[in-house]
């Protein structure tokens, strides 16, 4: 499975929500009721038709384009990718391959998803060796990370807020 792949069957990937026409605009309101205008939605969106979710692309004026162009209707389903951070996703970019699905299988034997990150200090901008600190939420629990990396190896060091910890390490080969 390659990265992007693993990172679409994450849990909490994606905002789900239904579009609305309020006042002769579309509205996307999320799983939280919150409203969100169009033009803050990313351009990629999947539209829930016939049971399954279909790939399209937002145009202008309420069409949206799957395999041909879609108007969309009040209380039609919508579901975009949840964006990461900048820095977290150039972390997550700088991870050779077997130190990124470590660290996911690390974090989801935790029921902790790639998007549950709340924050990142990515300290492999700066340096070849060093710490890097993330921390996450799922809503139930809270998890601090430490990536410990140089040349040789990524260790990464799980903590719950109840004291558990785990520890990860993957030589680099």
């Amino acid at each position: 499975m390659d990265r992007l792949s693993s990172l679409r069957t994450q849990k909490r990937a994606y905002v789900y929500g239904v579009v609305e026409q309020v006042n002769g605009e579309w509205v996307f309101f999320d799983e939280d009721d919150e409203a969100h205008e169009f033009t803050s939605l990313p351009e990629e969106v999947e539209l829930f038709r016939f049971g399954q979710w279909v790939k399209g692309w937002l145009g202008e004026d309420g069409d949206i384009y799957v395999t041909e162009r879609y108007t969309l209707k009040n209380g039609d389903r919508l579901r975009y990718i949840k964006p990461l951070s900048h820095t977290y996703e150039q972390w997550l970019s700088q991870l050779p391959d077997h130190a990124f699905f470590h660290f996911v299988h690390l974090i989801n034997e935790w029921n902790f998803s790639v998007y549950d990150c709340l924050y990142c200090y990515n300290y492999m901008l700066f340096a070849e060796k060093g710490v890097n600190f993330l921390m996450f939420d799922n809503s139930l629990d809270m998890c601090n990370v430490q990536h410990y990396f140089d040349d040789k190896q990524h260790r990464f060091e799980l903590t719950l807020q109840t004291g558990k910890k785990i520890i990860g390490v993957q030589l680099d080969h």
